[in-house]
């Protein structure tokens, strides 16, 4: 279950759903393993089968940063990762975001 208010999460589901339609968005961290406080951070990590490019990354950043979100959004590239990393956010995350096919 992740620890964010439905109101929340919906502005996150629309500027997901805005910049990054087709791809699998997982959250990971605090907010998902039950261990987050108010002011906890809420991860993503964005899986696609390349690099996004830069400018829609920067973008999706933006809106987070401009939103009336009452935390902050930390957005990753999967691609961008390290393996170790990877394996880490593999322990526990849920999928937001299913990618279309």
């Amino acid at each position: 279950m992740i620890d964010v208010a439905p109101q929340y999460l919906e502005i996150i589901l629309k500027i997901l759903r805005k910049n990054i339609p087709d791809l699998e968005v997982r959250a990971f961290g605090s907010r998902v393993t039950g261990t987050a406080k108010d002011y906890s951070d809420f991860d993503l990590a964005i899986v696609g089968k390349e690099k996004l490019f830069d400018k829609t990354f920067y973008a999706l950043k933006e809106n987070f940063e401009e939103s009336d979100l009452p935390f902050r959004v930390d957005v990753l590239d999967w691609s961008r990762i390290s393996k170790e990393f990877k394996k880490v956010i593999e322990k526990q995350y849920e999928i937001i975001q299913n990618a279309k096919a």
